[in-house]
C-alpha cells in the first residue's frame, strides 16, 4: 500500500523523479488492451522495474477525449498499483488501494484523443503473481473499504535453492498480539514442487510462517530445524508466489538480530518437537545477556561476560572436585550452573569430558566460539553421569557448564569434573541404571508421560481436563504432558482436537506401530493456537493421546475431542500471547 498523491508527488514517493515514465526504465513491448476488455496476466522476475524495485506490465490503448474509463486492477498474488500515462510516458493517474482488499482502482477521463499507457505494477519490491486487468466505459465503483490488509511490506526476494542473510530490526512490522518482529519473504514455486525453509540465528529463537494470497496461512514451524532453529516442509499446489515470514518466538518479545534463511529442494527431516533447550530472559541471578537471545546462545554469552583469568580452569587429564550451591547462577528452567575453561590438544585429538554426582543428576554443555551450537549431554556416561566425547576444531579455549537436569528443581551438591585424552563409550541414549535423585521425576521413553494413564477417551467423545504443575514435566523442553488412552482400530481414520484458552495447545500421538515423526503430532492446525491431527491408526490396540503445550511450564483447562474421519485443518495464526 502507498500513499496517495498527485501524479508528480506519487512518482517520488516511489523513488521515480519526475520525468516521463519512459525515461524509468528500458523500453518494453507494449501490450494492446481495448477499452471493454478484461486481461490476464503475470508479473515475473525477468518483467522491468521502477527504480523502487517494484515490477510492472505495460499496455497500451487508445482513449478518445471526454470519454470516462473505469480502470481496475486486481491480484490474489500482489498488492496491486495501477499507474496512467500518455504515449510520451507522462504520469496523468495513479492507484494503489481503491480497488477494495489491496487492489487498485481508478476513473480516467482522457484529455485528448490518443494512444495511452496504463501499468499494472505492485505495491512493494520483489512481489510476483497472478493479475487481472480491466478497462470499463463509465466511471469506478467507488470502494466500500479502501484499507489494504494481509500483504504489507516485502522484505525481498529468496528462490528455492538460495540462501540470504539477514537482520531483523526493530524497524520491522510487528505482530501486535505477541509482539514480535517479522519480515516477509516473496517466494516463487513450481506446482507439486516440494522444498523446505530452514531459518537459522545464534541471536534469536526462529520462528517460520508459509503463507500464501492476504496472509492465508499454510505451515508453520518453531522448532524443527534443532536447536532453537526452525525447519518447514511444504509442497506447493500451484505455480502462485508464496511467502516466507522470518519471525521469532513470543516469548522474550521483541527479539532482534542477524539470521540465515535457506531455501531447498526437496524434504528434509524436521525435529519433531525441537530440542530448544532454552528460550527465556536469563534470571537476574545469572549474568545479563540482550534480551531476545535463546538461553543456548546465552551459554557462551554468560562464559563470555567474565575475562579468561575469571574462569577456573581445567586441563586435559585434570579432575576438578566442586560443588553447586544455591549461590550460583540459576537458568529459568530452576537448574544451577557453573562455569569453567579448557583448551584442546588440537584438531584430530579426541577427548573426554565426564561430569559425575551423587547428590544431582548432571548435564553437561560445552561451547566455543568456532561450535555451531551447544553440545549439550544428559546420561552419556555411567548410571546419571554425563560424558561428553569430541575431538574440538582448535585449542579454543572452550567453556564447560556443570549443569543439572530441572527436575527437581534446583538441584544442588558435590560433583566431580575430569578430562582425560581418548574416547570412552558414551550411551547414546541413556542409562537404564540411572536412578536420579528422589523426586526428579521422569516417565517412559522419551520422556513422555507413563503408560499407565488415568485419563481415557473413545471416538466420539468429547472430554474436559486440566493440565497442571502435577503432571510430567518433560525434562528436554519443560512442558507438561497428560496421557489418555483410546482403543484404535486398523485402518481406522480419526480426528483429535485439543482446545485451550490458557496455553498453547500440542498433541503427540503414540502406540502400536507408530515410531514418532510429523506424522503424529501436531501445533497449530486447530486454528487460533489449537491442535489437531488427523491419523489412521497402523494396527489394533491401545493408543495413548499426549496432551501437551508449546511453552514452557504452561498450564490450564482444555477440551480433548475424537471424531471419526478427516477434518481440514485451519488457517488462522496463532499469535502465541505472553500472558
Amino acid at each position: 500500500m502507498r500513499v496517495a498523491a498527485t501524479a508528480l508527488a506519487a512518482l517520488a514517493a516511489l523513488a521515480v523523479p519526475p520525468a516521463p515514465l519512459a525515461a524509468l526504465a528500458p523500453l518494453v513491448a507494449q501490450l494492446p488492451i481495448r477499452v471493454g476488455q478484461t486481461v490476464t496476466g503475470r508479473l515475473v522476475q525477468s518483467d522491468q522495474k521502477f527504480s523502487d524495485g517494484s515490477r510492472y506490465k505495460m499496455y497500451a490503448f487508445v482513449g478518445n477525449k471526454g470519454d470516462t474509463v473505469a480502470v481496475d486492477l486486481t491480484s490474489d498474488d500482489f498488492d496491486a498499483n495501477l499507474l496512467i500515462a500518455d504515449a510520451a510516458g507522462n504520469s496523468l493517474a495513479r492507484n494503489d488501494d481503491s480497488g477494495e482488499k489491496c487492489n487498485a482502482r481508478l476513473t480516467f477521463v482522457p484529455p485528448a484523443t490518443g494512444n495511452y499507457r496504463v501499468y499494472a505494477n505492485s505495491s512493494a519490491a520483489a512481489e510476483l503473481g497472478e493479475y487481472h486487468l480491466s478497462l470499463a466505459r463509465g466511471r469506478a465503483r467507488a470502494a466500500a473499504d479502501t484499507v489494504c490488509r494481509g500483504f504489507g511490506a516485502v522484505a525481498g526476494l529468496i528462490e528455492v535453492g538460495q540462501t540470504i542473510t539477514g537482520n531483523l530490526t526493530s524497524d520491522d512490522p510487528q505482530f501486535t498480539g505477541d509482539s514480535t518482529y517479522f519480515q516477509r519473504w516473496i517466494l516463487p514455486v513450481r506446482a507439486n514442487q516440494a522444498f523446505t525453509v530452514d531459518l537459522q540465528s545464534d541471536d534469536f529463537d526462529a520462528y517460520l510462517m508459509l503463507t500464501r494470497g492476504r496472509g492465508e496461512k499454510l505451515v508453520s514451524n518453531d522448532d524443527g530445524g534443532g536447536g532453537c532453529n526452525a525447519r518447514l516442509v511444504y509442497t506447493g499446489q500451484d505455480d502462485h508466489p508464496l511467502r516466507i515470514l522470518v519471525n521469532t518466538a513470543s516469548r522474550p518479545p521483541r527479539q532482534t538480530g542477524r539470521f540465515t534463511l535457506r531455501v531447498s529442494e526437496g524434504e528434509a527431516a524436521v525435529e519433531t518437537k525441537g530440542n530448544c533447550r532454552f528460550t527465556a530472559t536469563a534470571s537476574a541471578s545469572a549474568p545479563s545477556a540482550p534480551a531476545g537471545q535463546p538461553l543456548q546462545q546465552k551459554v557462551s554469552n554468560v562464559s563470555q561476560q567474565w575475562s579468561s583469568a575469571a574462569l577456573p580452569t581445567i586441563r586435559v587429564g585434570e579432575s576438578v572436585n566442586g560443588a553447586l550451591t544455591d549461590r550460583d547462577s540459576l537458568y529459568p528452567d530452576t537448574s544451577y550452573f557453573k562455569l569453567y575453561q579448557f583448551a584442546a590438544p588440537g584438531p584430530g585429538d579426541t577427548i573426554t569430558i565426564d561430569l559425575l554426582s551423587d547428590d544431582f543428576d548432571p548435564v553437561l554443555i560445552v561451547r566455543g566460539d568456532d561450535l555451531d551450537n551447544s553440545i549439550i549431554n544428559d546420561d552419556g556416561g555411567p548410571g546419571c553421569s554425563s560424558r561428553i566425547v569430541r575431538a574440538f576444531p582448535s585449542r579454543g579455549p572452550y567453556r564447560i557448564l556443570v549443569n543439572t537436569t530441572n527436575s527437581p528443581k534446583r538441584q544442588t551438591g558435590n560433583f566431580t569434573l575430569s578430562i582425560t585424552r581418548g574416547a570412552k563409550p558414551v550411551q547414546e541414549h541413556g542409562n537404564a541404571d540411572c536412578h536420579p535423585p528422589q523426586g526428579s521425576g521422569g516417565g517412559a521413553e522419551s520422556g513422555l508421560p507413563s503408560r499407565a494413564s488415568t485419563h481415557s477417551i473413545d471416538v466420539g467423545q468429547t472430554q474436559q481436563g486440566r493440565l497442571s504443575s502435577g503432571d510430567v514435566l518433560l525434562s528436554h523442553d519443560s512442558t507438561y504432558a497428560q496421557a489418555w488412552t483410546i482403543q484404535g482400530r486398523a485402518g481406522q481414520t480419526v480426528t483429535i482436537d485439543l482446545e485451550s484458552d490458557d496455553f498453547d495447545a500440542y498433541l503427540f500421538l503414540r502406540g502400536p506401530g507408530i515410531s514418532g515423526g510429523r506424522d503424529f503430532q501436531d501445533d497449530d492446525s486447530g486454528g487460533a493456537c489449537n491442535a489437531r491431527l488427523t491419523t489412521t491408526f497402523p494396527q489394533d490396540g491401545e493408543y495413548e493421546i499426549v496432551v501437551n503445550t508449546q511453552d514452557h511450564y504452561k498450564t490450564g483447562a482444555f477440551t480433548l475431542s475424537v471424531t471419526s474421519g478427516s477434518k481440514p485443518k485451519s488457517v488462522a495464526r496463532c499469535s502465541r500471547n505472553s500472558q
